[in-house]
C-alpha cells in the first residue's frame, strides 16, 4: 500500500468509526472501499449504481446488489443509534441533526469531501 493510499485508508476508517459503523459489518469494508475509489476517481460518486458498486463488488467478489444493501444497512444502523451525529465532530460544526437518513451516495459524498479537505489542508501545511 502506497503512503497516500494508507493515509486515505486510515482517514476513511476513522470517519466510519466516528459514525459508529462497526468494523465487523460488511458495510464497513464496502463503504471504506467505495470512499477510496471515489477519491481516486471523483466521477464514480455520480455513477454509484452503474460504476461504483460493480467495482467494489469485483474487488470483494460479490454481487453489486450485496454492496448496495450492506452499505444501506450500515447507514441504517448508524442512523438508528444516532451515530451519524458524528458528522458534526468530523466537520467541527453542526451540519447534521439526525432528522433524516442520508442515502448511500450522500454519505459517501460527505465523507469523500471531508477527506479531500483534510488532504488539501495537509498539503498546504
Amino acid at each position: 500500500m502506497r503512503e497516500n493510499e494508507a493515509i486515505i485508508y486510515e482517514k476513511a476508517t476513522n470517519i466510519l468509526l466516528e459514525l459508529k459503523i462497526q468494523p465487523g459489518m460488511h458495510g464497513f469494508d464496502y463503504l471504506r472501499k467505495s470512499i477510496e475509489l471515489c477519491l481516486q476517481d471523483g466521477n464514480l460518486v455520480n455513477h454509484i449504481t452503474t460504476k461504483l458498486y460493480p467495482r467494489v463488488a469485483e474487488y470483494f467478489n460479490v454481487k453489486p446488489s450485496i454492496i448496495e444493501r450492506c452499505i444501506r444497512n450500515a447507514i441504517n444502523y448508524s442512523y438508528k443509534i444516532k451515530g451519524l451525529l458524528g458528522l458534526n465532530n468530523i466537520y467541527d460544526t453542526i451540519i447534521y441533526k439526525n432528522d433524516f437518513k442520508p442515502s448511500n451516495s450522500e454519505l459517501i459524498s460527505i465523507v469523500v469531501e471531508k477527506i479531500k479537505i483534510d488532504l488539501l489542508k495537509e498539503n498546504l501545511a
